[in-house]
């Protein structure tokens, strides 16, 4: 069944003892696939976590919540930094996709302390991890997707205002992109395997996939989509 990921960042996420709330979500646009989730254990507010995606438990969009299956101890002993939203972006772009750590699995997820002295020490005066140490940009943040501009090979189409995945096979299936236009608003359904290219920050970010625009005029609505 595919989820809209901007919605899930409204959702619960529910460990061993405890709700969290879910800020981010993670991914590679490489493999297509979810990498993290960046969570909340505190609520709104307090220590940023980043907890492996191979962790993804079941999901409930009635009830609005994820199951993250992670124990009390692997939250606990996970690497935390201190700083601001600048530092903690800044973080994520050094990260490396694939390590094998306390989390298991491929991914070893990391985390970020938002506010500093949460843990009782000060945590921008301790070293940086050394597996964010390596440079690797295979993954993106997905608050940093939505609102993008988005060209076809011939023309603008309007904003990515969602991605649609499927969470049990971990499987990002549709970027929905907004027409943005005043009369005639339209949503459309494209695959994102026709991702082509994405323009760093400092070049606006935009989005280019490898369509046409007749071909986004002629593209399913997201509701028309198989459940």
């Amino acid at each position: 069944m595919l989820q809209s990921l901007s919605d899930m960042l409204s959702w619960r996420v529910r460990t061993a003892d405890k709700t969290a709330a879910l800020s981010d979500i993670l991914f590679d646009p490489d493999s297509r696939q979810m990498t993290y989730l960046s969570l909340r254990p505190g609520g709104v507010s307090g220590r940023q976590v980043l907890a492996s995606a191979s962790r993804l438990g079941k999901t409930d969009p009635h009830a609005r919540e994820v199951e993250l299956r992670i124990t009390p101890e692997e939250l606990e002993t996970a690497p935390s930094w201190g700083g601001d939203a600048d530092e903690l972006s800044a973080l994520l772009t050094a990260m490396p996709p694939l390590v094998v750590g306390p989390f298991g699995a491929t991914h070893a997820p990391l985390a970020m302390a938002a506010f500093a002295g949460e843990s009782g020490e000060n945590e921008a005066d301790m070293p940086p991890d050394p597996r964010a140490e390596e440079a690797l940009d295979r993954y993106t943040r997905l608050t940093r997707w939505l609102g993008r501009e988005v060209f076809a090979r011939d023309a603008e189409l309007g904003t990515l205002s969602d991605i649609l995945a499927d969470p049990v096979e971990n499987r990002l299936a549709y970027f929905i992109v907004d027409n943005g236009k005043f009369f005639g608003h339209e949503q459309r359904a494209l695959p994102v395997s026709a991702l082509a290219h994405r323009a760093p920050v400092a070049k606006g970010g935009h989005i280019v996939l490898d369509v046409t625009a007749a071909e986004f005029e002629t593209a399913p609505h997201p509701d028309a989509l198989p459940a």
